[in-house]
């Protein structure tokens, strides 16, 4: 999951360097900054309520359902803030994203094995 978030936020790094790169309408990046602290809010909404699941799971398989998801609501934050950057160029929600992923994956470790 990390490796897939980094290489594109490296594909969007690399496409920016290019000198015919031109960056879109200024709308463009208006509109989704508008977006952007919805979706941040609903991924962090999403995780403490996850976090709260996964503290009083049990049984291994369940821990892992609830881990998976988490990690999957960190990486929506992630790629939207990707995309923004492959868009735009401006990296402030790319590297919000990644920092939420990589919290998730913290906070929500797999289960040992069985």
């Amino acid at each position: 999951m990390m490796g897939g978030v980094l290489l594109f936020g490296g594909v969007s790094w690399f496409l920016h360097r290019s000198p015919d790169w031109v960056p879109p309408d200024p709308m463009v990046f208006n509109q989704l900054a508008r977006i952007a602290p919805v979706v941040a809010l609903a991924v962090i909404l999403g995780l403490a309520v996850v976090f709260l699941k996964f503290r009083n799971t049990t049984n291994a398989a369940q821990a892992s359902t609830v881990a998976i998801l988490a990690w999957s609501l960190g990486e929506t934050l992630a790629l939207f803030g990707g995309v923004i950057f492959y868009l735009t160029a401006a990296s402030g929600w790319y590297i919000a994203g990644v920092i939420a992923l990589v919290l998730a994956f913290v906070a929500f470790p797999p289960p040992e094995n069985r």
